[in-house]
């Protein structure tokens, strides 16, 4: 047989090969049918590798058909003609394309009665013959009986093949429960069935204890809706209470994502407080020692409490004072700082600035007209004497830079002094030694 593939290039047709590993005894024209229905023929049938490669042409109504695609050949009839049984397979799967190819482990064929009548030996045809004979004597007469009976059965058929349907889109499910059963029934057939034996006289067992506690179950029972009313309303509390708490564990949830990170964190944290806490031991005891000494202290403190209250309500207005015009005030310190602060071979000396004038020297004394002069009582033009300047005054009245300067000095001393030197000073001008 030469393969004979058309191409017509219709865009309602589609033209797909089928892999059998056996396609007899169809033949070229036979019908392909989708849910009972024909869609197409067989168009060619060739043998490529012993395989066997069956053109199939397809009409719009079969399409789209996916690439999971399964091709199934039957009779027609327990003797009859074979068609093309096409499943067009999953609607996710991709769709196949004029020319491909549905492959062998897509494809199956069933087998013909007369397969199984050719596979039986001499005395089984026989039986099988008598059989046939025997039940072709009882239904002699009695054709509208077994008509009566068929459309009878015909709705038991219907649902059985619907049942069939079923079981088929569940194969896997189904091969997977026998699967699973097959080991169950060799543990139970073992020794001979006495694994079955003791299997049913466990179950007589227990059935023969539940009918002996009928009343006590009938008991229980009588006290299920009291029971399942409680549980009800327990579970309805339990349903409010994971209603209130969802929030708090979304709002937890971030949080969560992070502890393992942060108790990781933790010991490291204690493994290093460890060395730590032990190297206080020591300070603590030092404290402790501090504290004890520091209480005598203390107490003398808390007993000179109110009388330093006192002192410090008085002064608080000097204070207060003082705070608005300390400028004034250090400028007073200074003033008097820079009036005694040069020596000599003895001690300290006052410094003071007086101004003196012609006028204020002569003003009191008679002047006398000399011939040749200017007129009596007029005093000649003379020059004023320049003032003179103190230590660390200048010739404007200003501070010079250095000793009592109004640079501040390393260790604090804003009158040029030292620190040590301002206290001193405070202390004689308040009356201190």
């Amino acid at each position: 047989m030469g393969t004979v593939l058309s191409t017509s290039g219709d865009d309602d047709t589609l033209h797909l090969v089928a892999e059998f590993a056996d396609a007899s005894p169809l033949l070229v024209g036979n019908d392909v049918k989708l849910s009972g229905v024909a869609v197409g023929k067989t168009v060619s049938m060739d043998v490529v590798d012993g395989v066997a490669r069956v053109g199939l042409e397809l009409n719009r109504t079969a399409l789209p058909v996916h690439q999971d695609a399964r091709a199934t050949i039957r009779p027609v009839s327990l003797l009859g003609e074979r068609f093309v049984d096409l499943d067009r397979g999953s609607p996710g799967a991709p769709v196949l394309t004029d020319g491909d190819v549905i492959r062998q482990e897509n494809t199956g064929q069933n087998v013909g009665l007369d397969q199984v009548l050719n596979s039986l030996d001499g005395r089984t045809s026989d039986a099988l013959a008598a059989l046939v004979t025997t039940l072709g004597v009882g239904m002699k007469g009695n054709g509208k009986q077994l008509d009566a009976a068929v459309r009878k059965l015909a709705p038991a058929m219907a649902n059985t093949d619907r049942l069939a349907k079923v079981l088929n889109e569940h194969n896997d499910l189904l091969n997977r429960l026998v699967s699973d059963a097959v080991p169950v029934a060799k543990a139970l057939a073992s020794g001979n069935g006495k694994t079955m034996d003791r299997l049913v006289a466990k179950a007589h067992d227990l059935l023969q204890t539940t009918a002996a506690n009928q009343q006590q179950m009938d008991a229980s029972l009588a006290e299920m809706p009291e029971t399942v009313r409680v549980v009800r309303g327990t579970l309805a509390d339990l349903t409010r209470a994971a209603n209130a708490t969802s929030p708090t564990l979304a709002e937890l949830r971030p949080v969560t994502d992070t502890l393992t990170e942060l108790s990781t964190e933790l010991n490291r944290f204690s493994t290093a407080a460890n060395g730590a806490l032990a190297a206080a031991n020591p300070l603590l005891e030092k404290a402790n020692t501090m504290v004890e000494k520091a209480a005598p202290v203390a107490a003398s403190l808390r007993k000179a409490g109110p009388d330093m209250k006192a002192v410090a309500k008085s002064g608080a207005p000097i204070v207060k004072h003082l705070s608005v015009k300390f400028d004034d005030v250090v400028k007073a310190i200074r003033n008097w700082a820079l009036t005694t602060n040069g020596r000599d071979g003895l001690s300290h000396y006052f410094r003071g600035l007086a101004v003196v004038t012609p006028e204020s020297l002569t003003g009191l004394i008679p002047q006398q007209t000399v011939p040749g002069t200017k007129a009596a009582g007029k005093k000649p033009d003379s020059p004023q004497p320049a003032l003179p300047t103190l230590p660390g005054i200048g010739a404007d009245g200003k501070p010079l830079s250095g000793l009592l300067s109004a640079e501040p000095t390393d260790d604090g001393g804003v009158t040029g002094l030292s620190k040590k030197q301002e206290g001193g000073l405070l202390g004689s001008l308040l009356g201190g030694n």
